[in-house]
This record gives structure tokens, C-alpha cells and sequence, in this order.
């Protein structure tokens, strides 16, 4: 395994296990799954084709780079979303 897919393996890790607890603490879960995870495979499906077919004169390394920002950028927003259902509860209580 190249170390560039062990990147975007921890990369995804981080993002299910951020999914996974977004879902546990989420009233609508499938909702939360299903739109999450569509999303995602949107990006990626767009930044795998450009990384395997459009990769010519190392432009590979751009959509890896790209790819990566878009998890951690859709990691970061549902980091939000947990913390703002602890608040949430919080202000319930």
C-alpha cells in the first residue's frame, strides 16, 4: 500500500468515526447517514476519476491534495454539528 492511500485511509477513518458519532447523537439518523454519505461519495467519486484518469505530468498529487481538504473540510462541519447538538441538550436541560 502506497503511503498516499494511507493517507486517505486515515483521512476516512476520521471522517466515519466523526459520522458515526454525529449519527448516535442525531434525532433523524438515516437522514444524517444517507445525506453524509452521498455527499461524499459525490467528492470523491469526482476527485478518484480526476486522480486516476487526469494524473498526467504530477497533477496527481493536486487531487490528492484536493481530495483530502474536501474530507477534512466535510470532517470539520460535522465536527460543528456534534458540538452543536451538546449544546443543544445543554440549553434543553
Amino acid at each position: 500500500m502506497s503511503e498516499d492511500n494511507l493517507y486517505l485511509l486515515f483521512c476516512y477513518l476520521i471522517f466515519g468515526l466523526t459520522l458515526g458519532a454525529l449519527t448516535i447523537r442525531s434525532k433523524n439518523r438515516l437522514k444524517t447517514v444517507t445525506i453524509n454519505l452521498i455527499l461524499a461519495g459525490l467528492y470523491s467519486g469526482l476527485f478518484f476519476y480526476n486522480l486516476t484518469f487526469n494524473s498526467s505530468g504530477g497533477s496527481g498529487l493536486v487531487w490528492l491534495v484536493y481530495l483530502m481538504f474536501s474530507i477534512g473540510l466535510h470532517w470539520l462541519i460535522n465536527l460543528i454539528g456534534i458540538i452543536l447538538t451538546f449544546i443543544k441538550r445543554t440549553n434543553n436541560e
